[in-house]
């Protein structure tokens, strides 16, 4: 099921910096690796540039926007250059005409400047250098792009989410999308806690507050906090292109009347979702509602490390969903009738076909979500709930992979 390239990311770095070496390298394998794997092909690249492409000490291969693609190629929704700030790039700048010329159509090619761009777009966000590199030609053109903070080359789970979360901000401006484009992290937590907990579910709450500050993520806390829940069901869905739930599941959290209003409410709205599980005894029966996210578990002691992974993977959910989004455009042309950016169930489901009109002339359902595919117990599930509301045809989930196994065609057999 071939979709246009939505986005190219591109790593640059001197060949003699190290630090830049290694960002590549990790940066290529977290966005060709399982958070991004379930979309449809052409949804994210990562290609690296350092090494010399006409002469040995000479600037990389070209970026698309410096010359034409072969074979009329198209190029991306949205090209991503990273360059790796260091002295070894500032001195090649200083030194050579070529690097100099290659570098300012890098920085020049972003139009952040603009009160819009056109697609295909080009972002630019260099990581900022651990050496002082102020004074030089390097840093003088790289004053202007949103810069990544030199700390992330010592942690690339941080550099991997400031990326995603660049990314997606970037995505939701240039489709669109109103209002402050950061990714807003809603925190849905209980206030209450069973007796054997202590005060571990306050302190693990004030953790993630903690954690939030230093980030460059949105926030909001205390959502069942505001006396009409349909303001929070509200902004909620008026917010859902940049929104992502993070849920701390702690032991009366599944069981509490308002986290389960807000955990249906962001499901309903194609939310990205993770949960940081937190459970120290028992839940007395959970939630149905509760299932079906990624979930991060975070043991007893320090709990920092959880509460960053559960934030990393909750902007890959934020990233993942702005591009399959892109690429439902392109897959909406082949008659798909819903294309959520989840795995459906019985909550999601029975909420779209609600506000579904049965077409006679067309009593199928064909559903395509990302990978990985449900089972067939779930399956049967959905067939069941579309069968009682009156679909009479065929009901058939797929997801990229499935759909391209069969050859394709939404309808065939």
């Amino acid at each position: 099921m071939p979709t246009p390239p939505i986005l190219e990311i591109y790593v640059l770095w001197h060949p003699d910096d190290e630090d830049g070496r290694v960002a590549a390298e990790y940066m290529t394998e977290h966005f060709h690796g399982p958070a991004y794997a379930g979309l449809a092909g052409g949804a994210v690249e990562v290609y690296r540039r350092s090494m010399g492409w006409v002469s040995e000490d000479g600037p990389p291969r070209p970026l698309p926007f410096m010359k034409d693609l072969p074979a009329g190629l198209a190029p991306a929704q949205l090209t991503v250059v990273v360059p790796i700030l260091s002295r070894e790039l500032a001195r090649a700048v200083r030194d050579s005409e070529d690097w100099r010329e290659y570098m300012e159509k890098v920085f020049t090619a972003d139009p952040v400047s603009a009160s819009a761009s056109q697609s295909p777009w080009v972002a630019v966000y260099p990581v900022a250098s651990r050496s002082d590199l102020s004074g030089t030609h390097l840093s003088d053109m790289a004053s202007t792009p949103q810069s990544i903070r030199p700390r992330t080359l010592d942690d690339p789970t941080l550099l991997a989410r400031e990326l995603a979360q660049a990314i997606t901000q970037r995505l939701h401006r240039e489709s669109g999308g109103a209002g402050d484009d950061r990714v807003k992290v809603f925190v849905s937590h209980t206030k209450r806690y069973a007796p054997d907990e202590g005060d571990g579910g306050r302190q693990l709450v004030e953790g993630v507050r903690e954690v939030l500050q230093d980030t460059r993520l949105d926030a909001f806390f205390d959502a069942h906090d505001i006396q009409t829940g349909e303001d929070w069901v509200a902004r909620l869905a008026s917010e859902a292109g940049r929104n992502a739930l993070l849920t701390i599941r702690t032991n009366l959290y599944a069981s509490r009347e308002w986290t389960q209003r807000e955990v249906l409410v962001a499901k309903q709205h194609d939310v990205p979702l993770v949960a940081l599980h937190a459970v120290r005894t028992q839940e007395d029966r959970g939630s149905f509602l509760m299932d079906h996210m990624p979930v991060v578990v975070c043991p007893p002691g320090d709990p920092k490390p959880a509460i960053e992974a559960a934030l990393n993977r909750l902007v890959d959910e934020a990233l993942k969903k702005a591009l399959w989004r892109a690429q439902r455009v392109y897959l909406e042309t082949e008659g798909f009738d819903w294309l959520p950016a989840h795995a459906p169930e019985p909550t999601t489901l029975t909420h779209w076909l609600s506000g579904r009109t049965l077409a006679s002339s067309d009593p199928n359902v064909v559903i395509i979500h990302p990978d990985p595919p449900l089972g067939p117990p779930e399956q049967e599930v959905v067939q069941q709930i579309c069968r009682l509301v009156g679909v009479t045809g065929d009901v058939d989930v797929l997801t990229p992979r499935t759909f391209a196994a069969r050859g394709g065609g939404a309808g065939d057999d």
